[in-house]
């Protein structure tokens, strides 16, 4: 019989057995550890939403402030604002003549610089300057310029046209040169000749007599910084024929044409330019363009009208 002291003796720790009482030692610790890293990568999470959401309110609701809106609900106030709030006893009343401060305010804001030109405008009738005075000059714009030279009436080293030029598209359109292909904005550089200036005919079928005329002030802008010592001319654009004004391919008004020459009086007078007034001398009794000096679409110049044109330039030069 095995004694009472063997009975209580051990059995021997086998390798099985101590794996075993391991494992079951590790199971006695904590079932998640915290981890430092876990903390920083929560609270840089949390950063990245409310700063999106900061950015989302701001940028769809603008009229809202994410973090005074609360205040401005509330209806606590502190002694500065309630101070600052008229008494109810002593209601604030308008005065009698705010109608004639806001109409004052709104002409001082709506005025126009005043003009401040020193120039005569229109030119007026000068001493005729012989032909070859045109050859001192360049002539800038579309296509009814382009046909001055395509004619023979200006020489190919005066003219800075083409055919598809107009004010929508002379920042980036090149023009011929002398056999060479440049912008007309380039070509002018530090220019010191006299330098005319028609632009306008090829816009207004398509858009308004304010929009082209803005266009225009833009161009005129950009050639007098290009070109700082030339003596600058704008040119009104001619009229059309009657039946331009009905049957054309992008009918165009002469009224339309006779608003945005005013226009570019005004401009003129602005940039402190000189402006000649071609319209007038290829208007027939009706105050239309003579069908002699039109092409068939009835917009363009023919070489008859290109003439009549230039005829008029040289009897209205600016006297210096």
């Amino acid at each position: 019989m095995p004694s009472a002291t063997n009975r209580k003796r051990k059995k021997p720790m086998t390798q099985a057995r101590r794996k075993k009482a391991k494992q079951k030692k590790q199971r006695r610790g904590p079932v998640m550890r915290f981890r430092f890293s876990q903390l920083i990568l929560l609270w840089i999470l949390s950063l990245i939403f409310c700063f999106g959401a900061y950015l989302y309110n701001r940028n769809f609701h603008p009229e809202k402030d994410v973090f005074l809106a609360e205040s401005e609900d509330s209806s606590v106030t502190d002694d500065s604002q309630i101070e600052s709030l008229p008494s109810e006893e002593e209601p604030q009343e308008m005065p009698d003549n705010t109608e004639a401060v806001e109409a004052e305010d709104s002409e001082l804001t709506e005025t126009e610089p005043i003009p401040t030109t020193t120039k005569i405008n229109p030119v007026p009738e000068s001493v005729p300057q012989p032909a070859e005075y045109l050859n001192k000059c360049a002539f800038l714009g579309e296509i009814n310029v382009y046909q001055l030279g395509q004619n023979g009436l200006l020489q190919p080293f005066s003219v800075y046209a083409s055919e598809k030029l107009s004010l929508t598209n002379y920042i980036r359109e090149y023009v011929m040169l002398e056999g060479t292909t440049i912008r007309i904005m380039s070509a002018i550089n530090s220019a010191s000749c006299p330098i005319y200036l028609m632009f306008g005919t090829e816009s207004l079928g398509t858009q308004p007599a304010d929009q082209t005329a803005d266009q225009f002030d833009q161009l005129l802008n950009s050639a007098i910084a290009t070109a700082p010592e030339a003596q600058i001319i704008v040119l009104s654009i001619p009229p059309v024929t009657a039946f331009a004004e009905i049957n054309g391919e992008t009918p165009i008004k002469n009224s339309v044409i006779d608003d945005y020459n005013s226009r570019l009086l005004e401009i003129s007078n602005k940039r402190d330019v000189y402006y000649v007034d071609v319209n007038t001398a290829l208007k027939n009794n009706e105050g239309k363009l003579n069908p002699e000096y039109a092409e068939e679409d009835g917009i363009h110049l023919n070489t008859a009208g290109g003439q009549a044109l230039l005829n008029y330039v040289l009897n209205h030069v600016p006297v210096v």
